[in-house]
């Protein structure tokens, strides 16, 4: 039942805390290289874990490729994009939102009408 020197245990929130602290991006390329390794482990490991990072990896792929969707009917159609509503598109999180938003460019004359 996986190695018996592993066990689960709670964690306080100040040991939970830190962690993500020590876990923060780094440029050390050993310390990179640890979280690799600890990475591969999880994965091979725990099953829900890999499963819950798949999910995660598609649900982020749909959303890149709708806002990149969305961009390229409003540039195929001569509409430009404020800063502002860049950064709209860049905020949204919900796929059914930028789903709705590219049926809209298809036909909009502007494209702040289209990201109603």
């Amino acid at each position: 039942m996986g190695d018996p020197h592993v066990q689960h245990m709670p964690i306080s929130a100040g040991v939970s805390d830190d962690l993500l602290r020590r876990f923060a991006r780094s440029d050390d390329p050993e310390i990179e290289a640890r979280r690799r390794w600890i990475l591969r482990f999880l994965l091979a490991h725990s099953p829900e874990g890999k499963k819950l990072l798949i999910e995660h990896a598609i649900e982020r792929g749909q959303l890149i490729g709708a806002r990149a969707a969305l961009r390229r009917v409003l540039a195929r159609r001569g509409l430009a994009l404020s800063a502002p509503l860049e950064a709209q598109i860049d905020a949204c999180s919900e796929l059914a939102t930028l789903e709705r938003w590219l049926d809209q460019a298809v036909t909009a004359t502007r494209a702040d009408d289209a990201l109603v």
